[in-house]
């Protein structure tokens, strides 16, 4: 057996160490691919994760505040009879800014040196529609409550580790551009690198 097979089996089969005291505070930079529940396009998600490793559950259960944005689109062609210029082109924007509070429980060791984890809690997402269409464009502004859920695993590299995670969303909104729709939805694939300060 090679040395790098040997070396790979002692990092996926070690467990990591407690997380020390000094080691409390979480921050992390996020991007991934967001693709909501409505007919709106997946979009680039970017987030910024803050948070805090508590004293409870041995050390596993942490607090953790997230600001995220996104901003899906939709395009296409309205073909009404009742139209005197016919066929119409439309574009809807929805731009998508969430501010979240989680209680994240991290599995520390239960899968060697990844740490898997899952968390939810709830989020205020303000939300800005923008349509062109008809020779006009409308803008419309909406704040609503809404939570989420999430799930990922974390791998140690250097002062934290490397993550991969998903998200869902949920935030009902009630404007004349979307109607009265769940704008939330699923982030696909998120990736990021976690520092633990």
């Amino acid at each position: 057996m090679t040395a790098l097979p040997v070396l790979a089996l002692l990092v996926l089969t070690q467990a990591p160490a407690p997380a020390s005291e000094g080691d409390s505070i979480l921050l992390a930079p996020k991007v991934g691919f967001f693709k909501s529940t409505t007919p709106l396009g997946g979009a680039p998600f970017f987030a910024l994760e803050a948070g805090y490793i508590t004293p409870l559950l041995d050390r596993r259960l942490a607090l953790v505040a997230e600001v995220n944005f996104h901003q899906p689109k939709a395009s296409g062609t309205v073909n009404d009879p009742q139209l005197t210029r016919g066929e119409q082109e439309y574009r809807l924007t929805e731009r998508e800014i969430a501010f979240l509070l989680s209680a994240v429980y991290r599995f520390e060791g239960a899968l060697g040196a990844i740490t898997p984890y899952a968390g939810a809690g709830p989020g205020l997402y303000l939300h800005q529609a923008t349509a062109q269409g008809f020779g006009a464009t409308t803008v419309e502004k909406e704040g609503t409550l809404g939570f989420q859920l999430l799930g990922g695993a974390e791998l140690p590299l250097g002062p934290g580790g490397l993550f991969l995670e998903a998200h869902y969303h949920f935030t009902r909104v009630g404007m004349l551009t979307t109607g009265s729709v769940n704008l939330g939805g699923f982030l696909a694939a998120g990736l990021g690198y976690r520092l633990h300060l």
